[in-house]
């Protein structure tokens, strides 16, 4: 039965390294980023599916036994980690999505909360979207700061490259040692 997250480490790292694929194409430079956004989805939810043991995903995505004795191959899951939030952040790191969920949370918030209280006043339901939208943006923008610095930094070319060419390495010799 063949281990999965080979071939998601593979198709991953090719995407990753997309940056070199710049002065080539530029399209296909593009495509590759954004076939990297979904395939980094998926990378991120196996990865976290093998890491607590939840077995959602059946046994294709089952590490091999003897996977994590070999002195670097143990590594495979870290790496898989990086590379997910590589590719699912590229995209996504100039996005300020922060301000549209705290929009949205504070109009619920109103909502919720005239929903309850139908005796609610206007005036009292503003301050109500104020405070929950000015809590939330406040804990999501450290958020949305950390994604966009996490995002820089591995989107870095040479960071990216490295990544990427280190993750198709890992799922050859993975792929090739346990068929």
């Amino acid at each position: 039965m063949p281990f999965a997250p080979a071939y998601f480490l593979i198709a991953g790292g090719v995407c990753a390294c997309s940056p070199l694929f710049k002065r080539v194409s530029s399209g296909l430079s593009r495509f590759l980023s954004g076939i990297g956004f979904f395939v980094g989805v998926g990378i991120v939810v196996v990865a976290a599916d093998i890491t607590l043991n939840f077995k959602l995903l059946g046994s294709y995505f089952a590490p091999p036994t003897g996977l994590d004795d070999h002195q670097y191959l143990r590594f495979w899951l870290p790496l898989m980690l990086v590379l997910g939030v590589l590719l699912f952040s590229r995209p996504i790191r100039n996005l300020r999505w922060a301000s549209l969920v705290a929009v949205a949370t504070g109009l619920l918030a109103a909502y919720y909360a005239k929903v309850f209280l139908p005796s609610l006043t206007t005036p009292i339901l503003v301050v109500a979207f104020l405070i929950a939208t000015v809590a939330v943006y406040a804990l999501l923008r450290f958020v949305e700061d950390l994604v966009e610095f996490i995002g820089t930094v591995l989107a870095f070319p040479p960071v990216a490259a490295i990544i990427g060419l280190v993750s198709v390495y890992f799922g050859i010799v993975i792929a090739a040692s346990f068929p």
